[in-house]
């Protein structure tokens, strides 16, 4: 009786050995994976990381594939927070951050547009003149502000074009602005009742046509400083 219990004994025991020897435990250590994709290899993988957009991470390993499932964002809002630090910002940080995909923000410098027109001088200030012959008119506009219009215009003051209008220097170094028509007969030139702006700020001192004085401008402005000195 003893010899058979004794037998049933030793056969368990080896059962247990063998159940044992063929289970194949083995101990793992397991590499923590926080989900973040940096320069060097992305967490808890050996392969090559990926950093497309600045928001998700895609990794490839050998063994398994990580879809960053427990977010589900395709990071479509701003200011998206995954959690990892990276070389450039803090993610979710108030800095400036740059990406080299196309994300990074820039400053567009804005440049005021000019004024219409080329630019003038009768050797003072600097102006900006319109100058259309087909409509007989010059436009003068000094930093910005359009300070008087010109225009030629027939004895029943309509419009009359002229084969050119331009600012020119005399011959007694003096400059004006001059109307060039084939025909000047009955013809005048429009223009503010006040001009001192044109000769004391800007140094134009007549208006002609064909080279010949139809406005006076110095004149004007020394009329009017003797009249003021009274």
């Amino acid at each position: 009786m003893k010899k058979r219990i004794l037998t049933k004994v030793i056969t368990m025991a080896m059962a247990c050995a063998l159940v044992v020897g063929n289970t194949g435990l083995t101990a793992h250590a397991a590499e923590y994976d926080d989900g973040c994709v940096r320069d060097d290899v992305a967490g808890g993988g050996g392969g090559s990381a990926s950093l497309d957009d600045g928001g998700s991470g895609s990794s490839s390993d050998s063994g398994s594939s990580s879809s960053n499932s427990g977010s589900g964002s395709s990071n479509s809002g701003s200011d998206y927070n995954d959690g990892c630090v990276r070389d450039d910002v803090a993610a979710g940080g108030g800095g400036n951050a740059s990406l080299s995909n196309g994300g990074s923000s820039s400053t567009a410098s804005y440049t005021a547009p000019k004024a219409a027109g080329k630019a003038a001088s009768a050797g003072k200030e600097t102006f900006r003149a319109v100058a259309k012959a087909g409509a007989g008119t010059y436009k003068v506009t000094h930093k910005g502000v359009e300070i008087a219009t010109f225009s030629l215009m027939d004895s029943d003051k309509k419009a009359v074009s002229c084969t050119a209008v331009t600012l020119k220097q005399r011959e007694d170094k003096k400059y004006a602005i001059d109307f060039q028509v084939d025909d000047a007969t009955g013809l005048t030139v429009g223009a503010p009742v006040d001009r001192t702006y044109m000769y004391s700020t800007l140094g134009v001192s007549y208006v002609t046509i064909n080279d010949e004085i139809v406005i006076d401008i110095e004149a004007e402005v020394a009329a009017a400083a003797a009249k003021a000195a009274k």
